[in-house]
């Protein structure tokens, strides 16, 4: 017996289950954030998007300052798609982990750079980049679901 409802697609072939949550997408303006956005969306989440620390001013984020996010606040999880190539980058992946403790984080890397930076996602979901449609789906459903869990079982 399955655990719930799964969606066929084509030939019958298993599809990602619907998305119940709130996720931030964390991501450089060149990046694929429309196409994450509406793989997303026609999933069933609530999508947000912020550019990160390479956005109009690094002052304007409040992980920078040592504070915390708003936006990430709102979200049950946080897609990082920003890369670790810079300092300010990888300093917004650490700020989440001290600063929003609660909230899953899902990282976007290359096989050469989840490598290279190993010690930096330690304990973060670290999914491939290209990153296809159903595995997005499934990562997020799981970490909000995983997130719902956890958020519960603290409620007194």
């Amino acid at each position: 017996m399955g655990s719930g409802p799964v969606s066929q697609g084509a030939a019958g072939t298993a599809t990602a289950p619907p998305v119940a949550g709130r996720v931030v997408l964390l991501e450089a303006p060149e990046g694929a954030a429309a196409e994450f956005w509406g793989i997303l969306g026609d999933g069933g989440a609530q999508v947000s998007w912020c550019p990160g620390p390479e956005g109009p001013s690094p002052a304007w984020c409040p992980l920078m300052a040592g504070r915390r996010c708003s936006l990430v606040e709102s979200a049950d999880v946080v897609i990082f798609a920003l890369g670790l190539e810079t300092a300010p980058c990888r300093q917004v992946l650490a700020e989440l982990e001290r600063l929003h403790p609660e909230t899953a984080v899902i990282v976007q890397a290359s096989a050469p750079d989840a490598a290279r930076w190993s010690p930096v996602l330690d304990g973060h979901t670290v999914l491939p980049a290209p990153l296809s449609r159903d595995t997005l789906l499934h990562e997020v459903a799981a970490a909000a679901a995983f997130c719902s869990r956890s958020a519960a079982s603290h409620e007194v």
